[in-house]
């Protein structure tokens, strides 16, 4: 996987057309993390809009997890080079490159934590659902061109939409 697949500076908005690299650069991030944390028990999955093949996507990978024992979790991550950002939708670590360009999210969720499973239930209806895909596409772009470059307010802009896709 080239690097320039992966990245956007942080603070900013911006989106690219899907890239088969992204699942890729999952099962390899899966992987590393993994390595790092032998015996723990925990589950990974990779959600946000780079898990649906053919949507649109700020170009960083959003990963979900769940473990009990988040601080062993943080001290593996953390060696991994992901910083500990506390706690905003689930305990946000995220992975920077060059200094300002982030291009990782992870999530950290207790196990049963329906925050997680509503955003791998909202992932799943989007990769089976191309009319939903389509639409929220359209809906990621609207909210772009309401807010502008600044990240600032776009999650929080998505949030009627997935409620109202969930919701069916």
């Amino acid at each position: 996987m080239t690097k320039r697949t992966l990245g956007l500076r942080q603070g900013t908005l911006a989106f690219t057309d899907w890239s088969g690299d992204w699942a890729q650069a999952f099962e390899a991030e899966a992987a590393l993390i993994r390595s790092a944390l032998p015996g723990l028990p925990f589950a990974i999955e990779h959600i946000g809009s780079t898990a649906v093949p053919g949507l649109l996507a700020k170009p960083v990978l959003d990963i979900g997890m769940t473990a009990r024992d988040h601080d062993a979790v943080a001290a593996a991550l953390t060696t991994l080079g992901y910083i500990d950002r506390g706690e905003r939708s689930g305990r946000l670590f995220i992975r920077l490159r060059d200094g300002d360009v982030r291009t990782h999210n992870l999530h950290l969720y207790r196990p049963g934590s329906l925050e997680l499973a509503d955003q791998i239930a909202f992932r799943d209806r989007l990769r089976k659902d191309p009319v939903l895909r389509k639409a929220y596409a359209e809906e990621k772009l609207r909210i772009r061109t309401e807010i502008g470059a600044r990240r600032t307010g776009y999650a929080e802009a998505k949030t009627d939409f997935i409620r109202s896709a969930l919701s069916f």
